[in-house]
This record gives structure tokens, C-alpha cells and sequence, in this order.
């Protein structure tokens, strides 16, 4: 099968195809021909095995752990595409199956591939409204907002939710549940950005090139989702409610800084994704319902991926980069 196989982490990579065997699939799981892979901020540093210093401690990305020692490493954890072959245990799909899902996150889901061996219960049924595309984007990144907004804070009618980074992978999801959930949605984004996020689901925008949050009438914000980390949780604390968590996604916070945060009362954590049974099937479920949609940045095919990682590196994507096999 066609993959992009490498020897070791490193930014330099090529990334490009050749040609390995197709894996074998434990009883628990499923063989999936790949239609469909989308990249995530994740996938880029975890190749450069990324790591940021605050307070004199390093900090990696989150997934880049578990690849240490690791070799040949496949990267990649959103796939879509069909079940070809199903493990004895298996009664959840079937060959020909479309399915979509985030496979072994934090983990190695070799998912830079034409076939992945995925667990079962990583994968869900790709609707019939849904492309390959659209679905392989719903995964990380939808899969990160609904765990956000469902188990780190649960989320009720009439909260007061701010995003950052609001039309990214993350944040263009976030939105649009954050919505569904029945909250007031307030966007933190530049002008240039304001009606694609009013399109998405915000009830507000906040221009934080206009905004000065010292002086500012208070928000009254409920929680704060930061997908895009740019200001600390002290440029937040004015416009929160007592106890209001900020939930910061991008990267790690070190021990003192959470100390810190925790000694000026003020309720800050870093959360990353897993994979999850019940949170795949949620978003298929608010995918055929139609009360999400992928917004599609761009796509690729598979022998370009290495152009993909430096639109992807940009970070000036509006929702997901996909990869087309």
C-alpha cells in the first residue's frame, strides 16, 4: 500500500509516498481503505517534535509522546473512507461500510496511509449527507470542541461562551455546538473575520485588534474556549464569571503557571482530545442532522502533503486542510 513512512520525527521530512505492507487487524478492529485524511496544528509539531519553554519548563505537544522511540513512525489520526475487512470481534460495522474517525489519539494512528487498521470503537458511520472530505475533518477537531463543551464544562441554554481562534479547525466546529447547545456565542476574532464567524453561529464579535479588555464593558462570560492562544487567562478575568474556566487548547501549561492562575482565583486548564466511542458518534449524529458542517479550506492530494503541512503551518486557515487519496 502507498504511505508516507518516516524514520524519525524530524521538520525536514520529505513526506513522501512509498510503499509498505497493509496492516493486519487485531479482533477489535477494522481495516479502512482511506478516501479521506484531514491535518490538524498537532500533526506539524508533533513532526518537529515541538516543544515550547515557559517558566524554564519544556512543554510538548501532546501527542509527541507518545511517538518516542517509535520507529517507522506514520502520522496522522482523521481518516475516512470504506471497511474492507472487519476483526472477529467486531459488531459495529461491516466490509463496505463508510466509516470516519480519530484513530489512537494521543497515540500513533498511522493514518498516512491507503489502508489504516483502526479500532472500532474509534470510527463511526459516515452519514449518506457527508462527504469524504467534510467527514474526515469532523474528527480531531470537532471531536476536541464537543469534549470541551460536554465533559470539561457542560454547556446549558443561556451560557455566555467566548471562542478564540473562532474559524479554524477547532473554533469553526465550536461555534456552530456551542449554538446547537443553546448559548449566547461571542466570537474573539479580527473584522476581517467577522462574517465568516456571524455565518457560523456567533451571536457577537469581539475585534481584538479594537478590544482592550481593561476598559471594556465585562462580557459575563460563562467559559472561555481558547483555540488559538493568544492572550493569557489574565486578559480574560475581568469578563468571567466567579468560577468560569478558560479552557486553553493550543499548548501545555506548565505547573507554575497553572499555580499561579489557581493563586489569583481564577479557574485555568489545558485539555487535549482523545479518542471516544460516544464522542465519534455524537458528531456523526450532529453531522446527519445537519447541525454541524466541515468548512473546507482547501484540499490536497495525497503526493503534496508536504504543501498541505505549510498551509498548515501558516495558521491562517479557515476550518480544515484536507488530504484527498
Amino acid at each position: 500500500m502507498k504511505a508516507i513512512v518516516l524514520a524519525q520525527l524530524d521538520p525536514a521530512a520529505p513526506l513522501e509516498i512509498t510503499e509498505t505492507a497493509i496492516p493486519d487487524i487485531a479482533p477489535d478492529e477494522v481495516l479502512v481503505k482511506t478516501h479521506a485524511l484531514a491535518i490538524n496544528p498537532v500533526d506539524v509539531k508533533t513532526l518537529e517534535d515541538y516543544t515550547i519553554t515557559r517558566d524554564g519548563q519544556r512543554i510538548r505537544a501532546s501527542a509527541a509522546p507518545a511517538l518516542d522511540g517509535v520507529s517507522p513512525v506514520i502520522l496522522g489520526w482523521d481518516i475516512a473512507g470504506v471497511v474492507t475487512a472487519a476483526g472477529s470481534d467486531v459488531t459495529k460495522f461491516k466490509a463496505g461500510d463508510a466509516v470516519f474517525g480519530m484513530v489512537r489519539f494521543p497515540g500513533h494512528g498511522k493514518a498516512y496511509a491507503e489502508y489504516v487498521a483502526a479500532p472500532a470503537s474509534h470510527l463511526a458511520l459516515k452519514p449518506d449527507n457527508v462527504s469524504f472530505e467534510a467527514a474526515a475533518g469532523a474528527t480531531l477537531a470537532a471531536i476536541t470542541a464537543w469534549q470541551c463543551f460536554t465533559q470539561h464544562y457542560a454547556v446549558k441554554p443561556g451560557d455566555r461562551i467566548l471562542i478564540t481562534a473562532p474559524t479554524g479547525g477547532v473554533g469553526h466546529y465550536a461555534l456552530q455546538m456551542a449554538r446547537h447547545l443553546g448559548a449566547y456565542v461571542i466570537a474573539l476574532t479580527s473584522s476581517a473575520n467577522a462574517a465568516l464567524a456571524i455565518e457560523l453561529g456567533a451571536h457577537e464579535v469581539v475585534d481584538y485588534n479594537a478590544f482592550d479588555p481593561a476598559t471594556a464593558t465585562p462580557l459575563q462570560l460563562d467559559m472561555v474556549l481558547d483555540a488559538g492562544g493568544r492572550n493569557t487567562a489574565n486578559w480574560f478575568a475581568r469578563h468571567l464569571k466567579p468560577g468560569a474556566p478558560v479552557i486553553y487548547l493550543p499548548s501545555g501549561l506548565s505547573t507554575a503557571e497553572q499555580q499561579r492562575y489557581l493563586d489569583q482565583g481564577l479557574n485555568v486548564a489545558y485539555k487535549y482530545v482523545i479518542s471516544e466511542e460516544s464522542a465519534i458518534d455524537d458528531i456523526a449524529q450532529l453531522l446527519q442532522q445537519g447541525n454541524i458542517v466541515t468548512r473546507i479550506d482547501s484540499i490536497f492530494p495525497f503526493t503534496e502533503m508536504k504543501k498541505a503541512f505549510a498551509a498548515q503551518h501558516a495558521g491562517t486557515a479557515k476550518g480544515k486542510i484536507i488530504i484527498r487519496m
